[in-house]
């Protein structure tokens, strides 16, 4: 399938066909991450930010350690 990438303002925009969106599962306010391999524009649906507090949420207590004792301060360790 073909397309004609068209001026939109200072940059450039190509619209997707309606099946080529479908296919790759993009709606309207998707956020995509734009990339060139190869010589090729490839377009990613973005991944959602990952929080930390999910991250911590997912934290097993046997993954919890104790403190090590590695001496005192040294050098700018004392500020």
């Amino acid at each position: 399938m073909r397309a004609t990438v068209a001026k939109w303002g200072n940059s450039l925009a190509l619209r997707l066909p309606r099946g080529i969106a479908g296919d790759a599962d993009l709606t309207e306010g998707t956020v995509v991450d734009l990339a060139v391999e190869g010589g090729r524009i490839v377009v990613t649906p973005a991944r959602a930010p990952v929080k930390l507090s999910d991250l911590l949420g997912r934290f097993e207590p046997h993954h919890r350690h104790d403190a090590i004792d590695t001496g005192s301060d040294v050098g700018a360790e004392r500020i």
